[in-house]
């Protein structure tokens, strides 16, 4: 957390403000997130995520360990860059750079193989995307 204080006054108080505010400018995917684990604040850089589960009003975030963080996946979502992150299903979304292998199922599902030897299952509404992502039409 960034104290930053709102003007020169003295009699002004500081106002906590995210990292991630200062990340990026209004409406540019996120560089960082600010991830609050008990007693500290872990920034996850966005480049590192492999993969993101939903867990009820959480996103469970993949690197190189796992960070749970208060935000749903649809709102997390709205802020990455859709170029690099595509959700796959309805609780799980992947980073397109870690997705090694693409194994065609049934119904237009893929099983996907990321780099970390992962398997996802993709969901058959998802189909339009995943094969817009790969370019597979």
């Amino acid at each position: 957390m960034i104290l930053e204080r709102e003007g020169f006054d003295h009699g002004q108080e500081l106002r906590p403000t995210s990292f991630v505010e200062h990340a990026s400018a209004p409406g540019a995917a996120l560089v960082r997130i600010a991830v609050r684990s008990m007693n500290r604040i872990v920034i996850v850089q966005v480049a590192d995520i492999i993969r993101l589960e939903a867990e009820d009003n959480y996103v469970r975030i993949w690197t190189d360990r796992p960070h749970l963080h208060k935000e749903t996946l649809t709102g997390l979502m709205a802020r990455l860059d859709s170029a690099k992150f595509l959700r796959i299903h309805r609780s799980r979304a992947v980073n397109l750079d870690a997705v090694r292998e693409l194994r065609p199922l049934s119904h237009g599902e893929y099983l996907m193989v990321l780099c970390d030897g992962t398997e996802l299952t993709s969901g058959r509404t998802y189909k339009r995307d995943v094969h817009q992502a790969f370019v597979l039409d």
